[in-house]
């Protein structure tokens, strides 16, 4: 029996951002898992890195802007036994990318299957919004003309929404196997329409492994203040849609800092978040006890690093994601729903949002956690557990569709 080529894609893989990558290098894992001679390519903007790492063959990342060839992709996607969309929150990010790979693998016959995809209660504003600007003018200027009996901002945003939300039924009733992320994803695509079939799984970096701390390159100021006794706080704010209250956050910084905490800035993407970080600790008073974790990493080495602290407070999901996976306290700062879902099986709600942070319900969190970390243990164990529990029985379903149980 010939092997099956599985496509992976869908995802903007090889773009710098640590939790993309993680979830690429567990699904890579969980298909040679259910399916061990699987002929897996990757569709990547980091092509030759991806290959050595991953032991995958790779094709030009499709889909997202930059130049790509249509033609190619709808090849490699006739080409492909199965095409799997690998993850991510695209199904409110950036929906229509992923929708017409699938609509063209349907279109040629190609099995899909959604694996692990998230999705926010409101789509992406960027999007679906008439943001301020020359159009939105316009819009409010005819809405004038009829003395606001019609509202055209109102009526293009929601044409808008409602094109994409029948679009996401469309494609997804058409899939072999679709899996998503979490409950509250299943509820908010149940909002778009009936999808009968869908699964709740979890998110795949659930199953990363840490790089072994010896393997690991830092600078002698970040493993001094890693293997150090003191107390070390990890800080991840992203570049995409960064704090508003940025000077209100180093002053928190500051004030942790002269608790005598470390402060361990963890970007996971190494280019937009780590100049950002650098940039909020060359703003702090304190920073001899504050150190950049720099460089392009691997997710293994950004699970091992953030072992190593007492708490993790971050807008980025899967910083969340991996430091409770090694039983680290987190305290998550909301940047859509997404970070709202994760915390609520551990009980926590967010310290705000990027647009309003609450750094008193920040502070107060952090000194309940830093003291019970036998007790977030108990609680992370068991949310880990029940996650992965969803992961065994979604495998058995994907190893159904792509090796026929």
């Amino acid at each position: 029996m010939s092997s099956i080529d599985i496509l992976l894609g869908g995802v903007p893989f090889g773009r710098n951002n640590v939790g993309d990558e993680a979830i690429l290098e567990c699904v890579v894992g969980v298909v040679r898992e259910v399916c061990p001679d699987a002929r897996i390519t990757v569709s990547t903007d980091s092509e030759t890195e991806t290959k050595n790492r991953l032991g995958v063959y790779t094709v030009p990342l499709f889909g997202f802007q930059a130049p790509y060839s249509h033609k190619q992709m709808r090849a490699c996607l006739a080409r492909a036994d199965v095409f799997i969309w690998a993850g991510a929150t695209g199904l409110s990010d950036y929906p229509e990318i992923p929708l017409a790979m699938l609509a063209i693998a349907h279109d040629v016959g190609t099995k899909t299957v959604v694996w692990g995809v998230g999705m926010n209660d409101q789509l992406n504003p960027y999007l679906y919004r008439v943001l301020p600007g020359r159009r939105r003018a316009v819009l409010n200027a005819l809405s004038a003309l009829t003395f606001q009996r019609v509202d055209f901002v109102e009526r293009i945003e929601h044409r808008a929404e409602k094109r994409a939300r029948a679009k996401i039924i469309k494609e997804l009733n058409r899939c072999d196997l679709v899996v998503l992320r979490d409950p509250e994803t299943l509820g908010a695509v149940h909002d778009c329409g009936d999808v009968p079939d869908a699964l709740v799984g979890a998110d795949s970096a659930e199953l990363l492994k840490p790089e072994p701390w010896e393997n690991i390159t830092l600078t002698r100021a970040a493993r001094e203040m890693l293997e150090s006794g003191a107390r070390k706080i990890g800080l991840c704010v992203s570049a995409q849609r960064q704090i508003v209250h940025r000077k209100e956050l180093i002053d928190f910084l500051d004030l942790l800092a002269a608790r005598d905490y470390r402060i361990v800035f963890l970007p996971m993407n190494h280019s937009t978040d780590a100049e950002l970080m650098k940039e909020m600790r060359d703003e702090m008073k304190n920073q001899a006890r504050s150190v950049v974790i720099g460089g392009r990493r691997p997710p293994g080495e950004i699970l091992a690093i953030a072992g190593r602290l007492d708490l993790v407070i971050s807008s980025r999901l899967h910083l969340l994601i991996l430091a409770s996976v090694l039983h680290v306290p987190i305290i998550g700062i909301s940047r859509g729903s997404k970070v709202d879902n994760y915390l609520a099986p551990f009980g926590h709600t967010s310290a705000g949002s990027v647009d309003d942070c609450d750094f008193e319900h920040m502070r107060a969190e952090l000194d309940r956690l830093i003291d019970s970390r036998d007790e977030f243990r108990e609680v992370s164990e068991a949310v880990h557990e029940m996650l992965l529990a969803r992961l065994e029985a979604a495998k058995l379903r994907l190893a159904e569709v792509l090796c026929g149980g």
